[in-house]
């Protein structure tokens, strides 16, 4: 499997890549909820496809989804 390589964003652009102040964003990397990279030990850069994990987890499931899933399981399709 091939990763394509994208340019790192720095702290002020993932911030606004996410719609967050930066210090935010540091937060959420101080307390181990965003992933970011340290390849100096000082600067912290971020790969838009951890955000966008960032972003899209902890889904939650409208009604209509749950009644959809509720029936696929009392009809026996899954």
């Amino acid at each position: 499997m091939t990763e394509t390589l994208t340019k790192p964003l720095n702290l002020q652009q993932a911030a606004e890549f996410l719609g967050f102040k930066p210090s935010y964003v540091y937060n959420l990397v101080h307390f181990k909820k965003l992933t970011a990279y340290k390849p100096g030990g000082k600067v912290l850069f971020f790969k838009q496809e951890d955000l966008e994990k960032f972003v899209f987890q902890g889904k939650q499931t409208a009604d209509f989804e749950l009644a959809e899933q509720a029936d696929k399981v009392l009809s026996g399709d899954r």
